[in-house]
């Protein structure tokens, strides 16, 4: 599996994650971890650098090279 393959596993993680948080729990809370993620995505769209890396990379996962 590659690095923007479990970019993408943890993204939707995270947004199942999200959606119950604002269903279940606190709404606002939900919303800003929603709010959060887009931020992240975009900023890794201009640097192809993801937070998510800090994880991901210790399990294997390579980039394409």
């Amino acid at each position: 599996m590659h690095l923007e393959n479990g970019r993408d596993i943890f993204r939707g993680i995270l947004l199942l994650i999200s959606a119950a948080i604002a269903y279940w729990v606190d709404l606002p809370l939900g919303v800003g971890l929603v709010v959060f993620m887009g931020v992240m995505i975009l900023q890794s769209a201009f640097t192809n650098w993801c937070p998510a890396d800090l994880f991901l990379r210790p399990l294997g996962l390579k980039g394409h090279d």
